[in-house]
């Protein structure tokens, strides 16, 4: 039977970006802290190019296709400066150098001159838009802003426009353009309502773009942006979000992603002659949308990265003019026999009110059908969703025999607008209904024994934990908390600034929802918790303060709760050391088989 340390050990690969015509950069955790890694396709000798020991959150090629830019922070204090690697530099050059303030890369220019940027810098509250000569290090701020996140999502091949989301809540991310010469800006749809706008793809000669938005649609469909005329005009709607872009760079091939309930479906769209190509297909599983695609500077070869329960994520390329589909870095699981590796079956349960409620369900391959213990993974957000893909925490478990169900509860993205808000403000308990009625379903189904049932989960996964065992506390035999919050009131007071508008809207704000923040808050329910609870933080948490561990943990040490408590004082909002996970994960592990086996 494969050890804990086998799982977290798998090496996974993600971010890839061309820096040549055989030649990309990656960001890989090989060395037990995410960094920037490359390789050549020819020979796929991977060669590690950054040796920090704190991780590389971001990773972007500059405007020439060949330098690199990539940002890291500090203790996981998500204070994110710039990096400039330049090809063939042995290091790369701090461009921001202020860790008092957080910088979210743009781009640069075709000439590396330039870089665009969003910060935080003039206030700690809000983010301007900025560019810099990266010569002379000079600053300059385009566009000033007062209302929290303003967040580039993509800068024009010719440098002239920056185009950014202006976050005003959940869902509500209105997309401008702004001319980074002039500083003029421009809403891409006045006009328009309550919408999110995300991916984006530039055409070669900066005229205009593709973007997905779901203006007026329950889901993400892509649409066609014209810089001179100012408009938008529909390209592709179908029954799912569509959430990745990324156009070939003679523009003649858009390459796109459908999340087709869960399922990541790779489609590549003629944009001469309007129709969808034939072409090998990714293995069914997760294409990792959150780390971007890229096309080849020469040729049509997309780069993307890939996972499924069994497969760590790792890097693969389609290549149009060989027909041809291929993993181009390997993530091979060594030391884990296939048969103690699960990939996880789609399934679905009906709520309390009738709402279809999707989840994935995680048992060892051949085990004998009957009920047993189980654990509850609910995903963080809560605007997140649960995909088939590989987590080494959820393969060991099923390893050491228990099934783990990942649920798509209420509040979740991927099926649609009204889905997704069916848990906002005063609606928040209904999701942990959800997690109620689950635990019902399965043990109707003869997955889950009772008296053999865990919750866990992770930032807001941690908080619906807490409130699992809060509202529900007959269902649980054990809980394991991480960087949850246990109190969303004193939450939104602490978190760090930019976020607090932005997250009122989810779960309302302190101007005016106080009494429901505290009546749906675990803390204040925490006479109810019976079962034993295990709490994991970073106590260098900007999003989730480590306070919120903290009152949590001392309410229950004052009752006699049983509670363990693990605190990682170089850590953030999660574990992003491999050294802090060998220690907490066993631990973890352990205290699930004591109360559940």
């Amino acid at each position: 039977m494969a050890e804990l340390k086998h799982y977290f050990t798998v090496v996974e690969n993600r971010s890839g970006v061309w820096i040549g015509e055989d030649e990309i950069a990656y960001l890989s955790d090989q060395s037990g802290v995410t960094q920037v890694w490359k390789l050549s396709l020819s020979d796929k000798k991977p060669q590690q190019l950054t040796f920090y020991t704190e991780r590389i959150w971001r990773l972007c090629a500059a405007g020439n296709h060949e330098d690199l830019i990539f940002t890291t922070d500090l203790g996981g204090n998500e204070q994110e400066q710039i990096y400039l690697l330049r090809k063939g530099a042995q290091e790369a050059v701090d461009l921001t150098r202020d860790g008092s303030s957080r910088f979210y890369m743009g781009g640069t220019d075709r000439t590396v001159s330039t870089l665009y940027y969003a910060c935080n810098q003039r206030s700690k509250a809000s983010f301007d838009i900025c560019r810099m000569d990266i010569e002379s290090g000079e600053t300059k701020i385009v566009l000033e802003n007062h209302d929290n996140y303003n967040l580039p999502a993509s800068v024009s091949p010719d440098g002239r426009y920056m185009l950014y989301n202006k976050l005003k809540g959940m869902s509500d991310n209105r997309m401008y353009i702004v001319n980074m010469e002039t500083g003029e800006t421009r809403d891409l749809n006045p006009q328009g309502g309550y919408a999110q706008y995300e991916s984006t793809a530039w055409k070669s000669d900066s005229s205009g773009f593709y973007v997905t938005n779901d203006e007026e649609d329950e889901f993400l469909h892509i649409s066609y942006y014209d810089v001179a005329k100012g408009s938008l005009r529909d390209v592709y709607r179908t029954g799912w979000d569509v959430s990745a872009l990324a156009l070939s760079r003679d523009d003649r091939y858009l390459a796109l992603v459908v999340n087709n309930d869960g399922y990541g479906e790779l489609k590549i769209l003629d944009t001469k002659s309007g129709g969808f190509l034939e072409t090998p297909r990714p293995p069914k599983g997760f294409i990792y949308t959150y780390a971007g695609m890229e096309w080849s500077p020469v040729g049509h070869k997309l780069l993307f990265s890939f996972s499924s329960g069994r497969r760590p994520t790792g890097l693969w390329v389609l290549d149009l003019e060989a027909d041809s589909l291929y993993a181009v870095t390997d993530s091979a699981v060594s030391g884990i026999a296939p048969e103690e590796m699960a990939e996880p079956e789609l399934g679905e349960f009906h709520s309390f009110d009738g709402l279809r409620v999707p989840y994935w369900l995680y048992r060892a391959p051949g085990k004998e059908p009957g009920p047993g213990p189980v654990v509850l993974e609910i995903h963080g957000g809560p605007e997140g969703q649960e995909f088939p893909m590989y987590s080494p925490l959820i393969q060991y478990l099923v390893g050491q025999g228990f099934s783990v169900v990942a649920p798509n509860i209420r509040g979740s993205v991927g099926y649609g607008k009204k889905y997704h808000h069916l848990d906002d403000v005063e609606k928040r308990l209904d999701s942990v209904h959800d997690v109620a009625c689950l635990v019902e379903h399965l043990i109707d189904a003869g997955i889950a024994a009772p008296g053999r049932i865990a919750v866990m989960g992770a930032s807001y996964g941690g908080y619906m934990t807490l409130a699992s065992i809060t509202n529900y506390p007959d269902l649980w035999a054990a809980a394991i908390d991480t960087v949850g919050m246990s109190d969303l009131e004193t939450f939104l007071e602490n978190t760090a600034e930019y976020r607090r508008a932005h997250r009122e809207s989810e779960y309302g704000s302190l101007a005016e929802h106080r009494e429901v923040l505290r009546r749906v808050s675990p803390i204040h329910k925490v006479d109810r918790i019976v079962a034993p609870l295990m709490v994991i933080h970073g106590a260098n948490d900007p999003r989730v303060p480590v306070s919120e561990a903290d009152q949590i943990v001392e309410s229950l040490e004052k009752r006699g709760v049983p509670v363990k408590y693990l605190r990682y004082e170089d850590e953030g909002h999660g574990l992003s050391k491999l050294k802090n996970k060998l220690d907490c994960y066993p631990q973890a592990a352990q205290f699930l088989k004591e109360h559940l086996m």
